[in-house]
C-alpha cells in the first residue's frame, strides 16, 4: 500500500506537511550569506521553497516523483532556484558541501543497517561549522499500522544524539505528538529532532 502522502503530494495548493519547522526557520540568522543548502527526503519542498525564498542556493531531492513534480511547479510558479532530483539518499551525487543539510522525517524509512552510512554522508558533505537539522520517529511510540510496511527503521531513544557526539549539539527536543492528514488517517508519534554544528 502506498503512503498516504503520495495522493497528498498532488494537490498544488496545499502543503502536505505544513509551513516550515521551527528549527529551520530559527537557523537562517547563522547562516552565511547565499549559503548552499541540500534539503535531503525535501517531500513537496515546504523548506526547500522557504529557504530558496530568502535567497540561499537550494539543493533537494526526494525518492517521490510525485514530491517532485510539486516542487518543481511550485519553484516555476515563484521563480526560485532550487536544484531538484529524484532519487534515493545513497544514490544522490554529491557535488560539493553544504552549509545546512536538513533530513526531516526520512531517517526511520531507511533499513537499520544503512542509517550509519546515511548519516555519515550527511556529515562528510557538511562544511566546516555548518549545520545538520535532523529529525526523526523514536520507539516511544508504536508505528502506525498504515506505515508499518515502510517505517523501517525507527530509532531508539536519545540515539541520534550519539551520531552527533563529536559536533556541537545546539539544540534538541523530543516530543510526543498526534496529528490528523486530510485523508483521516490519524498517527500518534513520537520524534525527536536535533540541530547540530560541525565544529573540530
Amino acid at each position: 500500500m502506498k503512503p498516504f502522502w503520495e495522493d497528498e503530494y498532488r494537490d498544488l495548493d496545499r502543503s502536505t506537511f505544513g509551513s516550515p519547522s521551527r528549527e529551520v526557520e530559527e537557523i537562517v540568522p547563522f547562516l552565511p550569506e547565499g549559503a548552499r543548502i541540500l534539503d535531503a527526503g525535501c517531500g513537496d519542498g515546504r523548506h526547500a521553497l522557504y529557504l530558496a525564498g530568502l535567497g540561499f542556493q537550494v539543493d533537494a531531492f526526494d525518492i517521490s516523483e510525485n514530491a517532485i513534480a510539486k516542487v518543481n511547479y511550485l519553484k516555476e510558479r515563484g521563480h526560485l532556484n532550487i536544484n531538484t532530483c529524484v532519487c534515493d539518499i545513497l544514490a544522490f551525487e554529491f557535488r560539493h558541501k553544504y552549509d545546512l543539510i536538513i533530513i526531516h522525517g526520512v531517517l526511520q524509512f531507511i533499513e537499520r543497517e544503512k542509517q550509519p552510512q546515511t548519516i555519515g554522508l550527511l556529515k562528510v558533505w557538511t562544511k566546516e561549522n555548518g549545520y545538520n537539522i535532523v529529525a526523526l520517529f523514536t520507539d516511544e511510540e508504536p508505528v502506525p499500522e498504515d506505515l508499518r510496511d515502510i517505517m523501517i527503521g525507527v530509532f531508539r531513544s536519545g540515539e541520534i544524539r550519539d551520531y552527533y557526539k563529536d559536533w556541537e549539539i545546539r539544540w534538541f527536543e523530543s516530543r510526543k505528538f498526534s496529528d490528523e492528514h486530510e485523508n483521516g488517517v490519524k498517527h500518534c508519534h513520537a520524534m525527536e529532532k536535533i540541530v547540530a554544528q560541525k565544529i573540530t
